[in-house]
């Protein structure tokens, strides 16, 4: 990008790093350099970084804290925008609004601390509530869509809207959201609850589950896959033989088969191809073509 331009976003206030390298933010500890990577603190910078990019035709990819994406190796030209330094958490009555770069596990402990209840079985997963609604978030029940009141986005066009709920806006691992479209804030509707210490231990109890079943000990990205109707892709990919099975510096995990994880020393294309061979192998032995979870950002094929 032109030096002059860089130097413009910078005196707007915005956080520039040039080249930055997106394997030290990425939770597998993978991926090739951002040409240039900004970070905004409110969301009036954010708009006016996307109106600058518009107006230089530069491309621009949104993220969060890069926990649940495989970055290519090959990097990502243009503008990538974090989301993560645009904060914040209101709470009014039973309403809970949480900016996009907040992390999910302190909106939980806000809500608990504030006696509201409703996301302790969501303890322990990690990302932003922008990335945790785009992908309607969930775990053992709850779903990000379950107590979803609405979002503040901007639109390609530079618009913000606001999205309601709606029952059928949200499905499995899916929101009404498009790529083009950047969160800005999710307000949820929550449940008073007096008893706030019960609350604070379901959610520890959540969260020391996926201790206990080894889900931080490689660097991952989470569930690689999407469950398939009424079945278990971590099932199916064990079934399949493929748990543990080592490709490179990539591993299926041992403690979780839906898990690809950084065994070490793993690039980026490492994980893709072991992630191309064990969909090979759960085609191959049920005839079930199984989807990606994660965002793949830049170049694979």
């Amino acid at each position: 990008m032109d030096a002059q331009l860089i130097s413009r976003l910078t005196e707007q206030g915005l956080d520039i790093v040039p080249d930055m390298d997106l394997s030290t933010l990425s939770s597998l500890g993978t991926g090739g350099k951002a040409e240039c990577l900004a970070t905004p603190h409110h969301i009036g910078q954010l708009v006016a970084l996307l109106d600058t990019a518009r107006e230089h035709g530069i491309p621009v990819t949104v993220i969060g804290s890069l926990t649940n994406t495989l970055v290519s190796d090959e990097g990502i030209e243009g503008i990538v925008i974090s989301t993560k330094g645009i904060r914040g958490i209101v709470i009014k009555g039973d309403l809970l609004t949480a900016y996009a770069g907040e992390r999910l596990d302190e909106v939980i402990n806000k809500a608990i601390g504030h006696n509201l209840s409703g996301l302790e079985e969501l303890g322990g997963i990690p990302g932003t509530v922008g990335g945790a609604t785009f992908g309607n978030a969930g775990a053992n029940g709850t779903e990000i869509s379950t107590h979803f009141f609405y979002s503040d986005y901007i639109t390609k066009d530079g618009r913000i809207r606001r999205m309601p709920a709606y029952s059928d806006a949200f499905s499995y691992r899916h929101s009404p959201f498009t790529d083009d479209d950047i969160i800005l804030s999710t307000a949820f509707r929550l449940i008073p609850n007096r008893d706030s210490a019960e609350s604070r231990k379901r959610k520890e109890h959540f969260k020391q589950l996926r201790i206990e079943r080894g889900q931080f000990r490689y660097p991952s990205a989470g569930s690689f896959f999407r469950n398939p109707p009424l079945l278990s892709a971590g099932r199916l990919i064990d079934e399949a033989g493929m748990k543990g099975f080592v490709h490179k510096g990539a591993m299926v995990s041992p403690y979780h088969a839906n898990f690809i994880v950084n065994a070490g020393g793993a690039t980026s294309r490492d994980i893709w191809e072991l992630s191309q061979i064990v969909l090979a192998a759960v085609e191959k032995k049920f005839n079930i073509t199984l989807e990606y979870e994660i965002r793949l950002l830049g170049k694979f094929e």
